[in-house]
């Protein structure tokens, strides 16, 4: 069982319209609902294993924070919209503690995936963007403490 630590105020389903319309997106709904229990935070465990990799999952980005914190809204604002080079069709939800962002697939065809997204490889069609869990809840159900064998 995944616990979410530091998370910021909860979240209503008011405050998700108004992010969603600030942003002018529509959620999906798991997501909505994730946020609904757990506004950002840290999650223990927080490792997702793939392959021979193991990914630091740091924090999600909570949701009306204000101006001056990291915050889900900023984020999708300055990778989705500002950055152009970000894969379109994603909406980054939370990130590790080196470079990269766990990402929400809303593409057709792989919508609900989460997704890896590893800035080093721009232009890496193959490594830019990873398939990691085939949703939200397969991902946060696999979280672990650090595996010893890696």
């Amino acid at each position: 069982m995944v616990i979410f630590e530091q998370t910021a105020p909860p979240l209503s389903e008011l405050d998700i319209k108004r992010v969603e319309n600030r942003l002018r997106i529509r959620l999906p709904q798991d997501l909505k609902e994730h946020y609904l229990l757990h506004n950002g935070g840290r999650p223990r465990p927080r490792f997702f294993v793939n392959d021979d990799d193991a990914y630091d999952v740091d924090q999600f980005y909570p949701m009306n924070t204000g101006p001056d914190k990291l915050s889900f809204e900023r984020t999708y604002i300055m990778m989705v919209d500002q950055t152009p080079q970000f894969p379109r069709g994603y909406i980054p939800f939370a990130d590790t503690t080196g470079a990269g962002f766990f990402m929400y697939s809303v593409n057709p065809e792989s919508f609900g995936s989460i997704m890896f997204n590893q800035p080093e490889y721009y232009g890496d069609d193959e490594r830019y963007v990873l398939f990691l869990a085939p949703s939200l809840r397969d991902f946060l159900e696999s979280l672990t403490e650090y595996p010893d064998e890696l």
